[in-house]
Order: C-alpha cells, then sequence, then structure tokens
C-alpha cells in the first residue's frame, strides 16, 4: 500500500502544480506583457527599455514553471513577443553576424595553473620593442601559466576600457546563483560573452546595483579599473583621454588568471572570486564562446588559427584592447594587448597583436 499511496499522493499533487504554474503565467501576463509590446524609439534609451521589457516578459514566463495545456498557447504566445522584443533591441546594439543562441565552447584542456611568480626581463625588452613600433600607447601584458613567467609594457597604465569591464557584470551576475545556467541572468551573462551586449551589462547593472558589478571587478583583481558608467569620445593623445571607464593591462591579466585558475578548481582563486568551480567554468565557456564578427575578432586571433582563446575585447574610436587566454598546443598563456591613438584602426591593433605574439614564443 505504501508504494500505492506515494503513486496516489503524485498523481494528485500534478494539477495543483500546473494550476499554480497558471496562475503565475497569468500574473507574468498581467504584469509585463504591455510593456513589451510598447512601440519604443530606436535610441540607446528605448532599445534598452525594449530590451528590459522583453527579457522580463521572458523571464516572469519561465519563472512560472509548468502549465495546463488549456494555457500552453499562451505561454508560446508569451515567450515570443518577449524573444521579438529582445531581438528588436539587440539589433541596434551589434553588428550583422552575431548570434544570439550558440553552443557554448568547451572548457578549454590544461595541465596546470601557475600564479605570476617569475618576471621574465627578457621577454619584457622584446614586449618595449613591440610596444615602440606600434602607432600608438601601448599596454601588454604576458603571464605563461604553465612557468609562472609573466612581463609586462605600460602594465599599469590606464587605458579606456571599452567593454573589458563588463568582466565585473559577469562576475556580478554568475555571483548571484549557484547553477549559472538556471539563474534569471544567464541569458544577459552569456551576451556579454558572445558579443560584448552593453544592453545585457545595462540590465546587470541596473538590478544589481552598479556597486554589485564594482564589486565583481575587485573580486577579478582589478583594483586599478573602473565602472562609472557612459564615457565619451577622446581627441587627446595620452591614455586615457577623458574617459572615466578605465582599465589597465595587468587589471585584465589578472581577471582572466583568476577566473581560468578558478574553472581548473585552485582554491586560492576561487576564494579571491567568491564563486565556486562552477560557476568560474561557467564564465571560462561564455568567454571562450566569443563570436569574431566586426571589431570582435580582437587583436589577437587572426595569427592564431586553430587556437582556443577566452578572451574579452573593446574598441572604441581612440582605442583597441584585447584580453585573452590563448590556449595551443598543451601551453595556457594569458596575453593582453591594448593601442591607444586617436583613429586607431583594427588592423593596427592586429598588428601589434601579432608582435606581442611573436616576442612570447607563441606565433613565428
Amino acid at each position: 500500500m505504501r508504494p500505492f499511496a506515494a503513486l496516489l499522493a503524485l498523481c494528485l499533487s500534478v494539477p495543483a502544480v500546473a494550476v499554480a504554474g497558471d496562475r503565475e503565467l497569468l500574473d507574468a501576463r498581467d504584469r509585463y506583457l504591455q510593456a513589451a509590446r510598447v512601440s519604443y524609439p530606436d535610441t540607446p534609451d528605448g532599445a534598452q527599455a525594449r530590451y528590459d521589457a522583453g527579457r522580463d516578459l521572458v523571464e516572469a514566463t519561465l519563472a512560472a514553471g509548468s502549465v495546463r495545456p488549456r494555457f500552453s498557447s499562451l505561454r508560446a504566445d508569451l515567450l515570443a513577443r518577449g524573444r521579438a522584443a529582445v531581438r528588436h533591441a539587440e539589433a541596434l546594439d551589434r553588428d550583422d553576424g552575431f548570434r544570439s543562441e550558440v553552443t557554448l565552447a568547451p572548457l578549454p584542456p590544461v595541465s596546470s595553473v601557475v600564479g605570476p611568480r617569475r618576471p621574465d626581463a627578457t621577454l619584457a625588452r622584446k614586449l618595449a620593442v613591440a610596444a615602440a613600433r606600434a602607432s600608438g600607447a601601448a599596454g601588454i601584458w604576458v603571464h605563461d601559466l604553465r612557468t609562472g613567467r609573466y612581463a609586462g609594457h605600460g602594465a599599469d597604465t590606464r587605458f579606456a576600457a571599452a567593454s573589458t569591464v563588463k568582466l565585473g557584470a559577469l562576475a556580478a551576475a554568475l555571483h548571484t546563483t549557484a547553477l549559472p545556467e538556471r539563474s534569471r541572468w544567464w541569458y544577459d551573462v552569456r551576451q556579454i560573452g558572445f558579443w560584448s551586449s552593453n544592453l545585457a551589462a545595462n540590465r546587470i547593472g541596473a538590478l544589481l546595483g552598479y556597486a554589485a558589478v564594482v564589486d565583481g571587478l575587485r573580486r577579478l583583481g582589478m583594483a586599478s579599473s573602473t565602472y562609472p558608467g557612459p564615457y565619451r569620445a577622446t581627441t587627446g593623445y595620452r591614455p586615457p583621454g577623458p574617459h572615466t571607464r578605465v582599465t589597465t593591462a595587468r587589471d585584465l591579466g589578472r581577471a582572466l588568471f583568476r577566473l581560468g585558475a578558478g574553472a581548473q578548481g585552485d582554491a586560492r582563486a576561487l576564494r579571491l572570486l567568491g564563486l565556486t568551480r562552477l560557476q568560474a567554468r561557467a564564465g571560462v565557456r561564455v568567454l571562450a564562446s566569443s563570436q569574431p564578427v566586426a571589431d570582435n575578432r580582437g587583436l589577437l586571433r587572426r595569427w592564431l588559427p586553430g587556437a582556443n582563446l577566452v578572451e574579452k575585447n573593446g574598441w572604441l574610436t581612440d582605442t583597441r584592447t584585447t584580453a585573452a587566454i590563448v590556449y595551443r598546443g598543451g601551453r595556457a598563456t594569458v596575453v593582453v594587448v591594448e593601442l591607444y591613438r586617436p583613429g586607431v584602426t583594427l588592423r593596427e591593433g592586429q598588428q601589434l597583436g601579432r608582435d606581442v605574439l611573436r616576442a612570447a614564443g607563441l606565433i613565428r
């Protein structure tokens, strides 16, 4: 009788769960559908409002869970309307060729992860030569994760951060739940990694609070980086110009090292990050899924066919930046390249990236 009683209780509970889901679905419709149907202007503020309204509707609909068959068409319609609003907003925020739904890249294999312990004077001289060839001010950081050797040039100079400090938003969102892929922020986190979404980063900052984003930067080790909000284009020559959202090559290198080490289960890195290994792995996989479209091709990928990159790129009219962990031939190396000059081009940044990779012995 006991197995039968348990089965009967389970059967009786299903309608109750569905009824609860029905109520939550109707509540999602009543609270969020109207905002998602508004005809927002195709302006920065309008795009953000449309994105937020669509995301609110999608997340509330998904959170409703199971519903009875009579409500399945309503559920599908709400999801379709919310996702259409999101797509419309995203089309205004990115170049053609990006996709919002892709399979996450696997975690790149690496045998060991060692922090920056051994300064490499020879490499530092080579990096200085590479920087001298560039037309503009350069910030460079290279850290071999197998040996712990490191070197930099202008590594503590503050450059305009552009999108690179969205790492703080990513870390803040990952921190909210033990299961990142079931979080209400998971879609936004992926868009930051996939194509550097302004909309997603702004949503995280607005709803979690910018204090949480700044805390994310600090846990990543980005002590010299800032996340104050909008920035202005610059016409000066010395970095970072009038930009107030800034970072350094060393900060970016430290952030990627901590995430990479945390993904491999390094206890100290995880303690500093305030993340679990599962959360760190999710962050690394998202950054490994960066789509090489337009400016998001970055400064290194062109020279590294067949390599796996965990990367965050940033670009402005005066700054080009790539921060990456390069996995190639069983070797993992953090490489950060920043180049500043009014009017600097992607190609110029890539030329500096090539010279840095050669100095580090990653290409010939």
